[in-house]
């Protein structure tokens, strides 16, 4: 095993501009540039920050404001071997930066919450769409078929991530550690009530898979909303969100953050020797590992609900 060299990573808590793919991706433009500017060779967006995260999902189903927030995020979903991700792919090349966004990717006529995972040479190495929805998130969002979870070569190390709640999903959790994962990037929404959770999740995910925890989350405002939206008459608060993004160790202490309460790009050195240090102590599938009692089988075939045999 090659120890790899520090480097910084940084997590970045704008913003997002809601409902605009385009002005979102000249907006990570952007956030790669400053990042790299403090040094940062990754960087990490929070959950479905391209478009902005669905926080009107919180609704009922049936309320008509939820139906025309659903109406124009299905319509601001991308194809990410379109066009509109060209500006993001076009500053990781030109910063040498891996870059590790998030969006609503369009599937035919379903939306995915997706983790897209982006070389320094601008090259699309892959994306992930979120196994499991949580609570009414499903009703916005589909289920990915877990053929797509997998850990990138990058010239930070080997990279992975996961969405939100998939934090709780130990197997995720134990797959990625059998992939070697040496940096996760961990995407999350904004909302001020998950802070404990996000705290515990990450913090225990860094000591269990011995590695750096990039955590990613949005700010978010009112007065962000796009013009023309109905505005949430579940609570005056529903779209304000504090951020929390934050940078762990692999012994689960923060480097930096969390931060709450303002835009920023939170930023913290990466150092590959302390992930070694913390393994010597716990390998979950290394000398840790019992497998004459507990096997994880992790089926990674694509589910297609249509299959043509010729």
């Amino acid at each position: 095993m090659t120890i790899g060299r520090p480097f910084l990573a940084a997590a970045v808590q704008w913003t997002p501009c809601v409902h605009d793919p385009v002005a979102g991706a000249a907006k990570a433009a952007q956030a790669i540039a400053e990042a790299a500017g403090m040094g940062a060779e990754l960087v990490v967006f929070p959950e479905v920050w391209l478009q902005g995260y669905p926080y009107f999902s919180g609704l009922a189903g049936a309320d008509p404001e939820f139906q025309a927030w659903l109406q124009a995020y299905w319509q601001a979903a991308i194809d990410i071997d379109g066009p509109v991700l060209q500006p993001v792919l076009d500053a990781a090349r030109a910063h040498k930066t891996t870059v590790v966004l998030s969006a609503h990717e369009r599937g035919g006529s379903t939306l995915y919450a997706s983790q897209i995972f982006i070389g320094s040479d601008g090259r699309l190495l892959g994306r992930h769409r979120k196994l499991m929805p949580t609570l009414q998130e499903r009703l916005v969002w589909g289920m990915g078929d877990g053929s797509d979870l997998d850990a990138y070569q990058t010239d930070c190390g080997t990279v992975s991530g996961l969405l939100c709640f998939e934090h709780h999903m130990a197997p995720a959790r134990y797959a990625l550690n059998g992939l070697g994962v040496e940096v996760h990037a961990s995407a999350w929404p904004g909302h001020g009530f998950l802070n404990d959770v996000v705290d515990a999740s990450t913090r225990q995910l860094a000591f269990e898979n011995g590695c750096f925890v990039v955590v990613a989350r949005e700010v978010m405002a009112k007065d962000r909303i796009p013009s023309g939206m109905p505005d949430c008459n579940a609570s005056p608060a529903h779209y304000e969100m504090q951020g929390g993004s934050a940078i762990i160790g692999p012994d689960g202490r923060y480097l930096a953050g969390p931060v709450y309460g303002e835009e920023t790009i939170v930023i913290a050195q990466i150092d590959p020797a302390a992930a070694v240090r913390t393994k010597v102590w716990f390998d979950g599938t290394g000398h840790y590992a019992r497998p004459d009692v507990f096997q994880l089988k992790w089926d990674k075939r694509p589910k297609l609900p249509i299959e043509t045999v010729e």
